[in-house]
């Protein structure tokens, strides 16, 4: 997972979320704490999936991925509150592109969970008024360096760094 582009000067976009699988990623969730916790002038971008857009909320429809992570790079907050995750790679995307992350706890692998913990243990949360809670702490308390630290954590999940460990560990492994 690479940065997908510079910054923008100004992150436009309040929040986002990703939803291709509704159900799944908890985009009922994600709704009812946005709806608790947004202002009147805030927006919450849903991706990967139509819906009809409401006061605060616009669906994104599905996207090209160039065009996802163009919107994460404009978003200054990632939301997520899924019901399972395998692995968490939107949400990884997202710190790659210097969005702060709201997550919910969710069973399963879900390798980005842990570096949010790590990056802010007040956006992690275990219920809906946790989750609205951590996404007003998000937009309005952002944790000092976050982008900084975010970036550093996300490292081992660049494309150089899986290259270097399948030619360094998996190849010569396989090859024995």
């Amino acid at each position: 997972v690479d940065p997908s582009g510079p910054p923008p000067a100004v992150r436009d976009i309040a929040a986002i979320t990703y939803a291709a699988n509704p159900h799944k990623k908890g985009l009922d969730r994600v709704l009812a704490a946005w709806a608790s916790a947004r202002r009147a002038d805030e927006e919450l971008v849903v991706a990967g999936v139509a819906g009809p857009d409401r006061e605060g909320v616009r669906f994104a429809g599905s996207l090209a991925p160039e065009e996802y992570r163009a919107l994460l790079r404009r978003a200054r907050v990632y939301v997520s509150a899924p019901r399972w995750e395998d692995f968490g790679i939107a949400q990884l995307e997202a710190l790659a592109d210097g969005c702060v992350l709201v997550a919910a706890h969710a069973p399963g692998p879900y390798v980005a969970l842990p570096l949010a913990r790590a990056l802010d243990a007040r956006l992690v949360a275990r219920d809906e008024d946790g989750l609205g809670h951590a996404i007003r702490t998000a937009l309005d308390d952002p944790a000092d360096g976050y982008a900084e630290r975010a970036t550093a954590l996300v490292a081992p999940y660049r494309t150089a760094a899986v290259d270097a460990l399948v030619a360094d560990r998996l190849l010569p492994a396989l090859l024995a």
